[in-house]
């Protein structure tokens, strides 16, 4: 009986010794993983390093080896692998450690950012402020990982449209996390990163470039301390990245540029010459220089977003698609419309697929190759595709939208070249009455479609002339 029970034992340790070698070689494969370059063969390391991980780790270390493990995925939104993982997690964390401990508060935190990402955004609320509760009660309202779902909570008002409770929890979660600022723990800046995003969202300019620039303040102190700091580097990239965006909008194109381009320098020396950030920040450059009528270096920058993406296996992503839409544009400003017809054509069966037929981000496709149509002078080629793209706009955005009133006058001058003159005349009227209504009368758009209903009506006169 004795032999037995010793024999049983020695199994239950071998397989025991299993399960830790095989975590820590599918561990092993988690390292350092670039969130925008995971692979299937990285989803099945992760699930297979958590089904080991259970044999090996307890509770609390389960937990927090997971969620550091996961962040890549969180990152990428990689939701189909995290969220049976995270809810099986949450049920065993209450079953070992209890519904009030802060291993679950951990998982609720994780879950609810999941939730969040995936448009559930109530389930998302009761679980972010499950977490907060047992965070205060367990840890103490001074702690990072207090501040932490503080932020969350902060970026969830924020995408509920509730921007003054938004706006508290940031600036609760500031208060918090400021005092634990290090390579390790880059909470401020995220959180600062999300504010600048939010008084961007309330056209508060201003007060998003004074986040931005307080966030690369932060950044400068912690790369003084560890200059080579990968972390760190990248968060600085991605903060120069965004306020480059911004000062864009604000019409401020010379630092923007000047941002870009740090932007870039730090992303080669954190990534190498080929990687999605740097791909996103070369189109972002790219655009500034066609608003700037620098058309060549925006063509030289937009192909080669173009050729890394391509080279990564990242063609069927909505970036991609916006990258081939915006060096059409380009090459229509260049006169070579077959090339640009090409890309716009490419774009279009990108967005169709991953986006859906009926997305905003199709419309805007189908307006630029209607107007490349209309250039061209292929009328009954234009018209479905302007046509199709007003009905989007207006399912999806409403019939007072901006885009409406953009698009109509886009088909107004599509009937005004015709000859069609009083399908137009209504066209650009309802134009003008939406772009009014968003803008006011002293908006360059409400300009422009003004200006083409007063040339239509002198058109109509000379020929009455005539």
């Amino acid at each position: 009986m004795k032999k037995e029970e010793e024999k049983k034992e020695l199994k239950k340790e071998s397989k025991g010794e299993n399960h830790r070698i095989l975590f820590e070689g599918y561990n092993q494969r988690l390292k350092d993983l670039d969130p925008e370059l995971l692979t299937p063969e990285d989803e099945i390391s992760l699930k297979e390093a958590f089904r080991h991980a259970k044999e090996v780790l307890g509770p609390e270390e389960l937990i927090s080896w997971f969620i550091g493990a996961a962040e890549p995925f969180y990152r990428s939104a990689t939701w189909e692998v995290l969220l049976p993982i995270y809810e099986e997690l949450l049920d065993s964390a209450k079953r070992e450690l209890g519904p009030e401990s802060p291993g679950t508060a951990a998982v609720l935190n994780g879950l609810g950012g999941i939730y969040r990402y995936m448009g559930k955004l109530e389930e998302a609320l009761k679980l972010y402020l499950k977490a907060l509760r047992i965070r205060e009660k367990t840890l103490g309202q001074d702690r990072p990982e207090t501040g932490d779902t503080l932020s969350e909570l902060g970026i969830l008002y924020n995408v509920m449209d509730r921007p003054e409770e938004a706006l508290l929890y940031y600036n609760r979660a500031l208060e918090i996390q400021e005092k634990f600022l290090s390579p390790e723990n880059l909470g401020t800046v995220r959180t600062l990163n999300r504010m600048a995003f939010y008084y961007q969202g309330m056209e508060k300019p201003e007060k998003a470039e004074e986040h931005f620039i307080r966030a690369l303040g932060l950044l400068e102190k912690l790369k003084e301390k560890e200059p080579e700091n990968r972390k760190v580097l990248a968060y600085t990239a991605g903060t120069l990245n965004n306020l480059g965006v911004l000062l864009s909008e604000m019409g401020k194109l010379e630092e923007a540029e000047e941002r870009y381009g740090q932007a870039l320098k730090l992303q080669e020396k954190i990534y190498g010459n080929e990687h999605p950030q740097i791909a996103q920040t070369l189109t972002n450059l790219a655009l500034l220089y066609f608003q700037t009528t620098r058309y060549e270096k925006a063509m030289i920058l937009y192909t080669r977003s173009l050729e890394i993406m391509e080279k990564l296996g990242k063609t069927e992503h909505a970036g991609f698609a916006t990258t081939l839409n915006n060096l059409a544009g380009v090459y229509v400003q260049k006169n070579r419309y077959e090339k640009a017809l090409e890309l716009y054509t490419r774009a279009l069966e990108i967005r169709e697929r991953i986006l859906g037929p009926d997305n905003p981000e199709v419309a805007k496709t189908l307006n630029n190759l209607g107007e490349l149509y209309r250039i061209l002078g292929q009328h009954k080629k234009a018209l479905p595709l302007y046509s199709r793209a007003l009905k989007i706009y207006e399912n999806t955005l409403g019939p007072t939208h901006p885009d409406v009133g953009t698009t109509l006058n886009n088909l107004a001058g599509l009937h005004e070249s015709m000859g069609e003159y009083e399908t137009a005349i209504d066209l650009y009227e309802k134009a003008l009455d939406i772009i009014e209504k968003e803008y006011g009368p002293d908006h360059p758009y409400f300009k422009v479609t003004r200006n083409n209903l007063l040339g239509l009506y002198e058109k109509m006169e000379r020929s009455w002339r005539e």
